[in-house]
Protein backbone atom coordinates (compact mmCIF):
# COMPACT_ATOMS: atom_id res chain seq x y z
CA UNK A 1 0.00 0.00 0.00
CA UNK A 2 2.80 2.39 0.86
CA UNK A 3 4.55 2.09 -2.22
CA UNK A 4 1.71 2.26 -4.18
CA UNK A 5 0.53 5.44 -2.87
CA UNK A 6 4.38 6.86 -3.21
CA UNK A 7 3.98 5.60 -6.85
CA UNK A 8 0.79 7.72 -7.53
CA UNK A 9 2.13 10.83 -5.55
CA UNK A 10 5.33 11.35 -7.41
CA UNK A 11 3.35 10.44 -10.84
CA UNK A 12 1.32 13.11 -10.03
CA UNK A 13 4.08 15.50 -9.56
CA UNK A 14 5.55 14.76 -12.50
CA UNK A 15 2.22 15.38 -14.49
CA UNK A 16 2.06 18.77 -13.55
CA UNK A 17 5.61 19.64 -15.80
CA UNK A 18 4.22 20.75 -19.22
CA UNK A 19 7.04 21.74 -21.80
CA UNK A 20 6.26 24.38 -24.34
CA UNK A 21 8.51 24.85 -28.24
CA UNK A 22 10.25 27.72 -27.56
CA UNK A 23 13.42 30.04 -27.63
CA UNK A 24 15.99 28.23 -25.18
CA UNK A 25 16.57 30.70 -21.97
CA UNK A 26 20.36 31.78 -21.93
CA UNK A 27 22.34 29.62 -19.72
CA UNK A 28 22.87 30.68 -15.69
CA UNK A 29 24.88 28.58 -13.44
CA UNK A 30 25.53 29.29 -9.20
CA UNK A 31 28.98 27.61 -9.02
CA UNK A 32 29.68 24.35 -10.51
CA UNK A 33 27.79 22.65 -13.18
CA UNK A 34 27.97 19.53 -15.37
CA UNK A 35 27.87 19.12 -18.90
CA UNK A 36 26.11 16.12 -20.82
CA UNK A 37 26.60 15.69 -24.65
CA UNK A 38 24.38 13.09 -26.47
CA UNK A 39 25.52 11.34 -29.28
CA UNK A 40 22.61 10.10 -31.14
CA UNK A 41 23.82 7.41 -33.46
CA UNK A 42 23.16 3.64 -33.25
CA UNK A 43 24.34 1.04 -35.90
CA UNK A 44 20.74 -0.51 -34.85
CA UNK A 45 17.88 0.31 -33.01
CA UNK A 46 17.57 -1.76 -29.79
CA UNK A 47 14.08 -3.51 -28.86
CA UNK A 48 14.75 -2.73 -24.76
CA UNK A 49 16.21 0.99 -25.50
CA UNK A 50 13.41 3.74 -25.06
CA UNK A 51 16.14 6.66 -25.73
CA UNK A 52 15.94 8.71 -28.95
CA UNK A 53 18.37 7.45 -31.14
CA UNK A 54 19.33 7.46 -35.06
CA UNK A 55 20.91 5.11 -37.58
CA UNK A 56 24.17 6.09 -38.41
CA UNK A 57 25.69 7.22 -41.76
CA UNK A 58 28.75 9.41 -42.31
CA UNK A 59 26.40 12.15 -43.76
CA UNK A 60 24.65 12.59 -40.90
CA UNK A 61 27.41 12.53 -38.67
CA UNK A 62 28.57 15.29 -40.38
CA UNK A 63 25.63 17.66 -39.99
CA UNK A 64 25.85 16.41 -36.10
CA UNK A 65 29.02 17.25 -35.87
CA UNK A 66 28.74 20.63 -37.56
CA UNK A 67 26.00 21.46 -36.06
CA UNK A 68 27.05 20.43 -32.50
CA UNK A 69 30.66 22.04 -32.31
CA UNK A 70 28.56 25.46 -33.28
CA UNK A 71 26.21 24.84 -30.45
CA UNK A 72 28.82 25.27 -27.99
CA UNK A 73 30.41 28.07 -29.71
CA UNK A 74 27.49 29.94 -29.59
CA UNK A 75 27.12 28.89 -26.01
CA UNK A 76 28.03 31.20 -23.51
CA UNK A 77 29.01 29.35 -20.56
CA UNK A 78 32.17 30.02 -18.57
CA UNK A 79 33.96 28.90 -15.43
CA UNK A 80 34.50 25.05 -13.53
CA UNK A 81 32.28 22.14 -15.18
CA UNK A 82 32.70 19.41 -12.32
CA UNK A 83 31.81 16.58 -15.25
CA UNK A 84 31.07 15.63 -18.52
CA UNK A 85 29.22 12.81 -19.54
CA UNK A 86 28.79 11.38 -23.22
CA UNK A 87 26.10 9.00 -23.88
CA UNK A 88 23.73 7.81 -26.56
CA UNK A 89 22.91 6.38 -28.54
CA UNK A 90 26.74 4.72 -29.36
CA UNK A 91 28.94 7.46 -28.56
CA UNK A 92 31.59 5.26 -30.37
CA UNK A 93 30.22 5.27 -33.64
CA UNK A 94 31.97 9.16 -33.43
CA UNK A 95 35.68 8.45 -34.09
CA UNK A 96 37.86 9.65 -31.25
CA UNK A 97 39.28 12.53 -32.92
CA UNK A 98 35.44 13.48 -33.70
CA UNK A 99 35.27 13.64 -29.72
CA UNK A 100 38.33 15.31 -29.25
CA UNK A 101 37.01 18.27 -31.50
CA UNK A 102 33.99 18.05 -29.29
CA UNK A 103 36.10 18.21 -25.94
CA UNK A 104 38.45 20.66 -27.36
CA UNK A 105 35.96 23.53 -28.15
CA UNK A 106 34.44 22.75 -24.85
CA UNK A 107 37.33 23.45 -23.36
CA UNK A 108 38.16 26.62 -25.11
CA UNK A 109 35.31 27.77 -22.46
CA UNK A 110 35.38 25.92 -19.43
CA UNK A 111 37.32 23.93 -17.03
CA UNK A 112 36.21 20.54 -16.91
CA UNK A 113 37.66 18.11 -13.70
CA UNK A 114 36.15 14.80 -14.82
CA UNK A 115 35.33 13.02 -17.94
CA UNK A 116 33.14 9.93 -18.73
CA UNK A 117 31.81 8.56 -21.59
CA UNK A 118 29.32 5.71 -22.84
CA UNK A 119 30.35 2.62 -25.34
CA UNK A 120 29.21 -0.29 -27.23
CA UNK A 121 32.00 -3.41 -25.96
CA UNK A 122 31.20 -4.48 -30.01
CA UNK A 123 32.54 -1.31 -31.69
CA UNK A 124 35.07 -0.86 -28.88
CA UNK A 125 38.86 -1.52 -29.33
CA UNK A 126 42.18 -1.16 -27.37
CA UNK A 127 43.29 1.52 -29.45
CA UNK A 128 40.00 3.30 -29.25
CA UNK A 129 40.71 3.11 -25.19
CA UNK A 130 44.46 4.17 -25.42
CA UNK A 131 43.13 7.49 -27.68
CA UNK A 132 40.41 8.32 -25.40
CA UNK A 133 42.63 8.35 -22.21
CA UNK A 134 44.96 10.76 -23.85
CA UNK A 135 42.39 13.26 -24.12
CA UNK A 136 41.69 13.09 -20.61
CA UNK A 137 38.65 10.94 -19.70
CA UNK A 138 39.24 9.04 -16.70
CA UNK A 139 35.51 6.84 -16.48
CA UNK A 140 33.95 4.88 -18.92
CA UNK A 141 30.60 2.58 -18.87
CA UNK A 142 30.61 -0.12 -21.05
CA UNK A 143 27.19 -1.56 -22.11
CA UNK A 144 27.25 -5.66 -21.82
CA UNK A 145 23.34 -6.36 -20.87
CA UNK A 146 23.95 -9.59 -21.00
CA UNK A 147 26.83 -12.48 -22.11
CA UNK A 148 23.79 -15.04 -23.57
CA UNK A 149 23.42 -15.04 -27.36
CA UNK A 150 20.10 -15.76 -26.95
CA UNK A 151 19.01 -13.11 -25.40
CA UNK A 152 21.09 -10.53 -27.42
CA UNK A 153 19.33 -12.10 -30.62
CA UNK A 154 16.38 -11.38 -29.37
CA UNK A 155 17.17 -7.25 -28.67
CA UNK A 156 18.57 -6.94 -32.16
CA UNK A 157 21.44 -5.98 -30.38
CA UNK A 158 25.31 -6.94 -31.83
CA UNK A 159 26.58 -9.52 -29.87
CA UNK A 160 29.71 -9.50 -27.82
CA UNK A 161 31.22 -11.88 -26.09
CA UNK A 162 32.96 -12.76 -22.77
CA UNK A 163 36.45 -12.95 -24.18
CA UNK A 164 36.51 -9.83 -25.65
CA UNK A 165 34.70 -7.83 -22.57
CA UNK A 166 37.34 -9.18 -20.45
CA UNK A 167 40.09 -8.38 -22.72
CA UNK A 168 38.34 -4.88 -23.29
CA UNK A 169 38.15 -4.06 -19.26
CA UNK A 170 41.63 -5.53 -18.75
CA UNK A 171 43.27 -3.05 -21.02
CA UNK A 172 41.11 -0.33 -19.39
CA UNK A 173 42.07 -0.86 -16.27
CA UNK A 174 45.45 -1.44 -17.33
CA UNK A 175 45.94 2.14 -18.92
CA UNK A 176 44.40 3.53 -15.54
CA UNK A 177 40.78 4.16 -16.79
CA UNK A 178 37.84 3.77 -14.34
CA UNK A 179 35.15 1.02 -15.52
CA UNK A 180 31.39 0.65 -15.14
CA UNK A 181 29.84 -1.94 -17.13
CA UNK A 182 25.77 -1.86 -17.25
CA UNK A 183 24.08 -5.57 -16.86
CA UNK A 184 20.19 -5.86 -17.42
CA UNK A 185 17.56 -7.95 -15.38
CA UNK A 186 14.32 -9.17 -17.39
CA UNK A 187 15.56 -9.12 -20.72
CA UNK A 188 12.95 -10.75 -23.80
CA UNK A 189 14.35 -14.24 -23.47
CA UNK A 190 16.25 -13.71 -20.58
CA UNK A 191 15.19 -16.27 -16.96
CA UNK A 192 16.76 -16.06 -14.06
CA UNK A 193 19.17 -18.74 -14.69
CA UNK A 194 20.44 -16.45 -17.05
CA UNK A 195 20.76 -13.18 -14.79
CA UNK A 196 22.69 -15.76 -12.40
CA UNK A 197 25.18 -16.80 -15.22
CA UNK A 198 25.61 -13.11 -16.39
CA UNK A 199 26.48 -11.61 -12.82
CA UNK A 200 28.71 -14.26 -12.60
CA UNK A 201 30.78 -13.99 -15.35
CA UNK A 202 31.01 -10.37 -15.16
CA UNK A 203 31.93 -10.28 -11.64
CA UNK A 204 35.03 -12.95 -12.63
CA UNK A 205 35.98 -9.69 -14.54
CA UNK A 206 35.86 -7.26 -11.80
CA UNK A 207 35.04 -4.37 -13.17
CA UNK A 208 35.02 -1.16 -10.42
CA UNK A 209 31.31 -1.09 -10.68
CA UNK A 210 28.50 -3.21 -11.99
CA UNK A 211 25.00 -1.66 -12.46
CA UNK A 212 22.34 -4.07 -12.74
CA UNK A 213 19.04 -2.34 -14.33
CA UNK A 214 15.70 -3.66 -14.09
CA UNK A 215 13.90 -3.84 -17.40
CA UNK A 216 12.38 -0.24 -17.77
CA UNK A 217 9.23 0.43 -19.65
CA UNK A 218 8.87 3.41 -21.37
CA UNK A 219 7.89 5.04 -24.23
CA UNK A 220 9.30 4.33 -27.97
CA UNK A 221 9.68 0.38 -26.29
CA UNK A 222 9.50 -2.40 -29.28
CA UNK A 223 9.57 -5.20 -27.08
CA UNK A 224 8.76 -6.12 -23.33
CA UNK A 225 10.72 -7.72 -20.16
CA UNK A 226 10.37 -11.43 -19.95
CA UNK A 227 7.12 -12.66 -19.25
CA UNK A 228 8.37 -14.86 -16.21
CA UNK A 229 10.01 -11.92 -14.70
CA UNK A 230 7.99 -9.49 -13.13
CA UNK A 231 9.14 -5.77 -11.60
CA UNK A 232 9.31 -8.07 -7.78
CA UNK A 233 10.89 -10.96 -9.44
CA UNK A 234 13.70 -8.46 -11.12
CA UNK A 235 13.85 -6.90 -7.63
CA UNK A 236 14.83 -10.36 -6.42
CA UNK A 237 17.65 -11.32 -8.50
CA UNK A 238 18.91 -7.72 -8.13
CA UNK A 239 19.15 -8.80 -4.39
CA UNK A 240 20.78 -12.05 -5.23
CA UNK A 241 23.22 -10.18 -6.94
CA UNK A 242 24.25 -8.44 -4.22
CA UNK A 243 25.30 -11.65 -2.46
CA UNK A 244 26.70 -13.10 -4.98
CA UNK A 245 29.09 -9.65 -5.88
CA UNK A 246 29.74 -9.58 -1.98
CA UNK A 247 32.29 -12.58 -2.33
CA UNK A 248 34.26 -10.71 -5.06
CA UNK A 249 34.59 -7.35 -3.07
CA UNK A 250 31.55 -5.17 -3.93
CA UNK A 251 29.89 -3.28 -1.68
CA UNK A 252 26.28 -1.93 -2.87
CA UNK A 253 26.24 1.60 -3.63
CA UNK A 254 22.44 2.13 -4.47
CA UNK A 255 19.76 -0.28 -4.88
CA UNK A 256 20.95 -1.07 -8.42
CA UNK A 257 24.73 -0.36 -8.21
CA UNK A 258 28.04 -2.34 -6.40
CA UNK A 259 31.46 -1.08 -6.57
CA UNK A 260 34.37 -1.88 -5.41
CA UNK A 261 36.67 0.82 -4.07
CA UNK A 262 35.46 4.25 -3.02
CA UNK A 263 34.79 5.87 -6.43
CA UNK A 264 30.91 5.55 -7.50
CA UNK A 265 30.10 6.37 -11.06
CA UNK A 266 26.17 7.59 -11.21
CA UNK A 267 25.67 10.23 -13.80
CA UNK A 268 21.70 10.31 -13.02
CA UNK A 269 22.57 10.97 -9.95
CA UNK A 270 25.02 13.90 -10.77
CA UNK A 271 22.42 15.38 -12.81
CA UNK A 272 20.17 15.78 -9.34
CA UNK A 273 22.96 17.17 -7.47
CA UNK A 274 24.24 19.84 -9.51
CA UNK A 275 22.76 22.05 -12.71
CA UNK A 276 23.98 20.94 -15.86
CA UNK A 277 24.49 21.92 -19.58
CA UNK A 278 23.09 19.55 -22.83
CA UNK A 279 24.47 19.84 -25.92
CA UNK A 280 22.88 17.88 -28.94
CA UNK A 281 19.88 16.22 -30.13
CA UNK A 282 17.14 16.14 -27.38
CA UNK A 283 19.99 16.90 -24.99
CA UNK A 284 18.47 17.48 -21.50
CA UNK A 285 19.48 20.56 -19.20
CA UNK A 286 18.48 22.27 -16.09
CA UNK A 287 19.65 25.17 -14.82
CA UNK A 288 18.11 29.27 -13.71
CA UNK A 289 14.47 27.51 -12.76
CA UNK A 290 14.44 25.51 -16.19
CA UNK A 291 14.10 22.17 -17.79
CA UNK A 292 15.45 22.16 -21.60
CA UNK A 293 15.35 19.48 -23.58
CA UNK A 294 17.08 20.23 -27.67
CA UNK A 295 14.32 18.54 -30.21
CA UNK A 296 15.55 15.66 -32.45
CA UNK A 297 18.25 15.56 -35.19
CA UNK A 298 16.88 17.22 -38.07
CA UNK A 299 15.06 20.45 -36.11
CA UNK A 300 18.17 20.62 -34.24
CA UNK A 301 20.61 20.79 -37.42
CA UNK A 302 18.32 22.88 -38.70
CA UNK A 303 17.99 25.47 -35.83
CA UNK A 304 21.74 25.53 -35.86
CA UNK A 305 22.34 26.03 -38.92
CA UNK A 306 19.67 29.23 -38.87
CA UNK A 307 21.23 30.76 -36.03
CA UNK A 308 18.39 29.43 -33.82
CA UNK A 309 18.21 28.39 -30.20
CA UNK A 310 14.85 26.47 -29.99
CA UNK A 311 13.57 23.54 -27.67
CA UNK A 312 11.33 22.76 -25.09
CA UNK A 313 11.05 24.47 -21.98
CA UNK A 314 9.04 23.91 -18.75
CA UNK A 315 9.54 25.58 -15.39
CA UNK A 316 11.08 23.88 -12.83
CA UNK A 317 8.22 21.83 -11.24
CA UNK A 318 8.92 22.00 -7.24
CA UNK A 319 6.87 18.78 -6.37
CA UNK A 320 8.64 17.14 -9.23
CA UNK A 321 12.06 18.21 -7.88
CA UNK A 322 11.37 16.94 -4.31
CA UNK A 323 10.21 13.70 -5.42
CA UNK A 324 13.43 13.46 -7.68
CA UNK A 325 15.44 14.49 -4.31
CA UNK A 326 13.80 11.52 -2.38
CA UNK A 327 13.89 9.38 -5.15
CA UNK A 328 18.08 10.40 -4.92
CA UNK A 329 18.13 9.92 -1.44
CA UNK A 330 16.71 6.46 -0.84
CA UNK A 331 18.33 5.17 -4.44
CA UNK A 332 21.23 5.84 -2.55
CA UNK A 333 19.76 3.42 0.34
CA UNK A 334 20.42 6.49 2.95
CA UNK A 335 17.69 8.40 4.50
CA UNK A 336 17.68 11.31 6.64
CA UNK A 337 14.15 13.16 7.59
CA UNK A 338 16.27 16.67 8.87
CA UNK A 339 17.63 17.44 5.11
CA UNK A 340 15.36 19.89 2.45
CA UNK A 341 12.81 18.16 1.82
CA UNK A 342 9.08 19.42 2.42
CA UNK A 343 7.45 18.88 5.21
CA UNK A 344 4.87 16.00 4.07
CA UNK A 345 7.90 14.22 2.62
CA UNK A 346 9.59 13.99 5.89
CA UNK A 347 6.40 12.64 7.47
CA UNK A 348 6.20 10.32 4.94
CA UNK A 349 10.00 9.21 6.01
CA UNK A 350 8.80 9.27 9.13
CA UNK A 351 6.35 6.99 8.89
CA UNK A 352 8.89 5.00 6.74
CA UNK A 353 10.84 4.21 9.56
CA UNK A 354 7.45 3.42 11.71
CA UNK A 355 6.74 0.97 9.11
CA UNK A 356 10.08 -0.77 8.94
CA UNK A 357 11.33 0.29 6.16
CA UNK A 358 14.43 2.52 7.31
CA UNK A 359 16.41 1.12 9.80
CA UNK A 360 19.17 3.64 11.21
CA UNK A 361 18.65 5.91 8.34
CA UNK A 362 19.23 2.97 6.27
CA UNK A 363 16.71 1.12 3.91
CA UNK A 364 15.89 -2.44 4.97
CA UNK A 365 14.93 -5.21 2.73
CA UNK A 366 11.74 -3.80 2.13
CA UNK A 367 12.91 -0.56 2.04
CA UNK A 368 14.91 -1.43 -0.71
CA UNK A 369 12.42 -2.70 -2.67
CA UNK A 370 10.73 0.79 -1.87
CA UNK A 371 13.45 2.33 -3.48
CA UNK A 372 14.05 -0.29 -6.89
CA UNK A 373 9.78 0.59 -7.57
CA UNK A 374 10.33 4.45 -7.17
CA UNK A 375 13.57 4.53 -9.08
CA UNK A 376 11.91 2.56 -11.45
CA UNK A 377 8.73 4.46 -11.97
CA UNK A 378 11.00 8.11 -11.97
CA UNK A 379 12.35 6.70 -14.73
CA UNK A 380 9.25 5.52 -16.88
CA UNK A 381 7.11 8.46 -15.80
CA UNK A 382 9.97 11.37 -16.03
CA UNK A 383 8.22 13.80 -18.76
CA UNK A 384 9.47 13.81 -22.05
CA UNK A 385 8.40 16.20 -24.83
CA UNK A 386 9.88 14.33 -27.83
CA UNK A 387 7.17 12.46 -29.55
CA UNK A 388 4.96 12.85 -26.74
CA UNK A 389 2.55 15.79 -27.65
CA UNK A 390 0.97 14.91 -24.17
CA UNK A 391 3.23 17.21 -22.14
CA UNK A 392 3.94 19.55 -24.98
CA UNK A 393 1.35 23.12 -24.50
CA UNK A 394 2.01 24.05 -27.90
CA UNK A 395 2.68 20.85 -29.95
CA UNK A 396 1.12 21.98 -33.22
CA UNK A 397 3.26 24.70 -33.23
CA UNK A 398 6.62 22.82 -33.15
CA UNK A 399 4.74 20.56 -35.84
CA UNK A 400 4.09 23.22 -38.28
CA UNK A 401 7.55 23.96 -37.80
CA UNK A 402 8.84 20.88 -38.39
CA UNK A 403 6.79 20.79 -41.89
CA UNK A 404 8.21 24.42 -42.68
CA UNK A 405 11.52 23.01 -42.02
CA UNK A 406 11.11 19.96 -44.82
CA UNK A 407 10.77 17.49 -42.14
CA UNK A 408 7.10 16.65 -41.80
CA UNK A 409 5.71 14.46 -38.59
CA UNK A 410 7.54 12.45 -35.90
Amino acid sequence: MIIAISKTMMQRAFKKTLFRFMEIPKPVFDGCFGIYIHVPFCLSKCSYCPYYKVIFSEKRKREYLEAILKEIDDMDIQGEAKWLYIGGGTPNTLAVGDIYDIVARLREKVQINSMGIELLPALLTDEYLKELKAIGFTKISIGVESFSDQVTKKTGRKITTYEHVRGLIEFAKSLGLWVNVDMMVGLPNQDANTVRDDIKRISTILPDQITTYPYLIMRRRQAFPSPSCSSKERFGLIEEADEMLKGYGYRRTGVWTFAVGNDIYDSSGDELIIDYIGFGPTAYSTYGGWKVINPELDVYVMNIADGKRMGFIAPANKASVDWRKFAKMIYDLKVDDTSNLPSYLKIFIRLLKLTGYIKHESLTGKGRFLAHEITRSVVEFLPSPVGNPGCVENYDEYSSYKVKGGYGET
